[in-house]
């Protein structure tokens, strides 16, 4: 069944649904109050529903017209936001990026390297959707991305995967007091009295040291969890806590400070992956060289 409908008559459907009056709604829109009633009576006709009741007091939304916003209002926005990005494409040095990262890649390494991307391509639009590596790694392969950088999982084979390098482990604290008395390199047996913040238990990071600890008969040091990466670094700053990173936080600039934990060493990989049969825009190729770049000199700091 093939329903006649316009963009125009969606948009004025949702325009009412927010104001809840027909004159402010057209005067959002640009038009009479009753060439915005036609546009509505005319989709009510082709729906065969009504998606207002009208009463000599209000506008009210009937069950129909609920179901109809909660649908219409996301794919409108899409295909807005599709449109615009076009426009930006074809205005010769702007273009659109999409990468996923992990959070700690999100955190640590974009901050440093997206000002030599915006030098090199000023117009340049970019989105980020940062997210667990599962997540990232499945946005690649659908197309929701153009690349990610994220960490180990098991790899479909239409992805390109290639190492960046390899992290380990610090913690990260704000009162050097709080670990006083405490060597230089500690071992995760000596965590066991600390406030350690960690992550929620299902993420991939509290997964492998968990696994790790389990596997050396040391007990877990959590004395507290959060959700969210923000919520651990501010708990951090606050001075009460202290929390296991991965060793590619820069929190120097930060006013914390950092102390290798080994013994067992617990490292992991992380990788730049793209699709296999899609080429990588001039601006995504920009990125990555600057993504390893940043990397190999981390690297170089951390071994020195």
């Amino acid at each position: 069944m093939r329903i006649n409908y316009d963009i125009e008559d969606l948009r004025a459907f949702c325009c009412l649904v927010r104001c809840g009056q027909y004159t402010a709604a057209a005067e959002v829109l640009c038009i009479t109050p009753s060439a915005l009633s036609r546009r509505i009576a005319k989709l009510e006709a082709e729906i065969g529903g009504k998606l207002f009741e009208r009463t000599t007091r209000r506008l009210v939304v009937t069950p129909l017209g609920v179901s109809l916003y909660e649908r219409v209002l996301p794919a409108l926005s899409q295909l807005d936001a599709s449109v615009a990005e076009a426009a930006r494409s074809a205005q010769g040095d702007a273009r659109s990026l999409r990468l996923g990262a992990v959070a700690s890649v999100g955190y640590s390494v974009l901050p440093k390297v997206l000002p030599a991307l915006y030098a090199e391509f000023p117009g340049v639009f970019l989105s980020i959707r940062d997210s667990n590596a599962t997540v990232v790694t499945q946005m690649v392969e659908e197309g929701d991305v153009e690349f990610a950088v994220t960490t180990s999982v098991t790899f479909p084979q239409s992805l390109a995967v290639q190492k960046l390098g390899t992290y380990d482990y610090n913690l990260v604290y704000r009162n050097p007091q709080a670990l006083a008395g405490f060597p230089a390199t500690l071992s995760w047996r000596d965590l066991a009295d600390l406030p350690v913040v960690g992550l929620h238990p299902l993420s991939s990071t509290r997964l492998q040291i968990d696994s790790v600890l389990h596997a050396n008969a040391i007990a877990r040091p959590w004395k507290l969890e959060v959700d969210q990466l923000a919520t651990m670094l501010s708990l951090v700053r606050n001075g009460a806590f202290v929390a296991v990173m991965p060793t590619l936080f820069d929190v120097r600039d930060q006013g914390l400070h950092v102390a290798r934990i080994q013994n067992p060493d617990i490292t992991r990989d992380f990788y730049i992956v793209h699709r296999s049969d899609v080429s990588l825009s001039s601006p995504a190729r920009c990125l990555i060289g600057l993504i390893r770049d940043h990397c190999d000199q981390a690297s170089k700091l951390a071994r020195h």
